[in-house]
């Protein structure tokens, strides 16, 4: 039993209690008012939160200039080196465990399996191993190309074969694929349905990068659970209502268009003219989304240009400037995107039965998001991360 004091702040209620939060086998075992008799206490500055969850990462690329040029040249050995040591750097900024949304060959799969094992450091890591994307579509050097209801169901169960815990479709097309309009719709809702339910049927969460209205629309009716990006068209009221009905959740990745744009002049300019246009829209679609009830969880897409690991605490700081209320942007990386990650009955809170995963910050979030910058300490499994 091990027994540490601080200020906690759950998520859930919101209200900051100096106590003691004791763990047992890397769990929470409750949060007092006094330390239990004998216990071993270490004091923890500042307040402490639930470790953060980043929903939206590719840990297959480098958040460079071209990430895309990379990922053609380096061989696949070498990506997953460079990836295992990303997981380092996630720890040290106090998240806990990262969704994986596409990687070459699946490779992440393998580390996430070595965390789970213990015979690497990291974050959990939920890796939906390579994306599924219609012939010539979004993502398609990298990722599972797949035609009509019976090919996308082949195809997921490939990425289930494979060992993935997710599965992510692409609705639309996007910024980083040369040729491909940003946001057109791809594949028809029936295609997307089929690979829905081979998610379901183990119980994995299936995302959609949907960037455009009529994509969005096809995958919130096909079930798909979390929506990535959001990004262009204006929402209407029917896919608000069809994402209240569904409980869709909503991942903007905001950090993903602020780092191509702070990169004009070095980033592709392909993908620069895709992003410029829809910038300030994107931003604007998820205050949208959040004031209509939408929940809105926090992913970074980091790996994009620019968008380095980990970049959590620039996605959050960016939650903030488009209206999230501070206590909402605080759930977005811990309650909901626990439930992005089909995590929300072990992770995202402090309180009896889930997992001791802890950050100390140095302030207040419900004062300012920039607190999350500030890392003070990582508690993994109820042990301090040392680095």
């Amino acid at each position: 039993m091990k027994t540490y004091k601080g200020v906690f702040l759950d998520p859930v209620d919101g209200e900051a209690i100096a106590g003691y939060l004791t763990v047992e086998d890397g769990m929470i075992a409750g949060i007092d008012m006094a330390a239990p008799q004998g216990a071993e206490v270490v004091e923890l500055d500042g307040v402490v939160i639930p470790g953060l969850i980043d929903a939206h990462v590719h840990l297959t690329m480098s958040g460079g200039l071209d990430p895309m040029a990379e990922l053609e040249e380096m061989s696949d050995f070498l990506l997953l080196a460079r990836a295992a040591g990303y997981l380092r750097r996630y720890l040290d900024a106090g998240v806990t465990a990262v969704r994986d949304l596409g990687s070459r060959a699946g490779a992440v799969i393998g580390l996430a399996q070595a965390v789970e094992r213990g015979e690497l450091a990291g974050p959990q890591v939920v890796a939906a191993g390579p994306v599924i994307t219609p012939t010539g579509g979004h993502g398609w050097k990298f990722g599972l190309e797949a035609d009509g209801p019976e090919g996308v169901r082949r195809a997921t169960r490939e990425v289930f074969k494979m060992g993935a815990r997710a599965v992510k479709f692409m609705a639309t097309g996007g910024v980083m694929t040369p040729g491909v309009r940003a946001g057109a719709e791809m594949f028809e809702e029936e295609e997307l349905r089929a690979g829905v339910r081979e998610a379901e049927k183990r119980g994995a969460v299936s995302a959609a990068h949907a960037q455009g209205l009529a994509g969005i629309k096809n995958a919130v009716r096909a079930g798909v659970r979390t929506i990535e990006h959001g990004a262009f068209d204006g929402w209407d009221e029917e896919a608000f209502l069809l994402m209240e009905r569904q409980g869709t959740v909503l991942v903007p990745t905001l950090a993903a268009p602020d780092g191509i744009l702070r990169g004009e002049g070095e980033v592709p300019e392909f993908m620069v003219a895709k992003t410029r246009p829809i910038a300030e829209r994107h931003r604007e679609n998820a205050l949208e989304a959040y004031r209509a009830g939408v929940a809105i969880a926090a992913g970074t897409d980091a790996g994009t240009p620019l968008n380095p690991h980990p970049n959590l605490a620039r996605e959050l700081e960016l939650l903030a400037e488009v209206g999230l209320e501070l206590l909402d942007v605080l759930r977005a990386a811990t309650t909901v995107a626990a439930r992005t990650l089909g995590l929300s009955a072990s992770r995202g809170r402090l309180a009896p039965g889930y997992v001791a995963d802890l950050v100390a910050l140095d302030g207040d979030p419900l004062e300012s998001a920039a607190a999350y910058a500030r890392p003070l300490a990582t508690v993994v499994g109820g042990e301090v991360w040392r680095g």
